[in-house]
């Protein structure tokens, strides 16, 4: 039996297809999109994280955490600058926060309605213990992600103006109620 060129071409291209396709269909945990040095994060803990900075501070008019890249600012500053308990202790946090949700809702946070992820994060406010992990992730990651946004680009050029020191001369401005008195 002999094959045309084309017929061996098109079996060819089945095969490669199929060698891309086959590590997509494995159930194998993958590996997060962003590399960093000291700690390791799921797709789904990168995932859900993302949900919770859109939670926080959506898109509206106006960009959203996501769009001025405040998650990965948090993930870099977590790997970079906290120490290695702050990083098992963020890592707990944010995998017991998908717990919770999970357990009240029966879905996952990246699934639930703009309404049920609110009323979660707000359950979560309303907490008081110092020491749970829950707690101390959303204070941490609330934190971080509002530095974040307020040091981003779009905000310091758009909202915010930010002038660069020295700033604008402001030549008669009246001096009222000096405390400084000469003798």
């Amino acid at each position: 039996m002999q094959l045309s060129r084309r017929q061996v071409l098109k079996q060819l291209l089945f095969v490669s297809a199929g060698t891309a396709l086959i590590p997509s269909c494995l159930l194998v945990p993958q590996k997060a999109g962003i590399k960093l040095k000291h700690i390791t994060v799921t797709a789904d803990q990168e995932m859900l994280f993302n949900a919770f900075a859109d939670t926080l501070i959506p898109k509206t008019e106006s960009e959203g955490a996501l769009d001025v890249h405040a998650d990965l600012f948090v993930w870099k500053m977590l790997d970079d600058c906290s120490s290695v308990e702050e990083q098992e202790s963020f890592l707990k946090g944010l995998n017991r926060f998908s717990a919770e949700f999970q357990k009240k809702h029966q879905q996952f946070f990246n699934n639930a309605t703009s309404l049920q992820r609110d009323a979660f994060l707000k359950s979560i406010e309303m907490k008081k213990d110092p020491k749970d992990f829950l707690l101390i992730f959303y204070k941490n990651a609330k934190q971080r992600l509002i530095q974040a946004y307020t040091g981003s680009e779009f905000f310091l050029t758009k909202i915010q103006v930010y002038e660069q020191i020295p700033s604008r001369f402001h030549g008669c401005v009246p001096v009222l109620n000096n405390p400084i008195k000469q003798a």
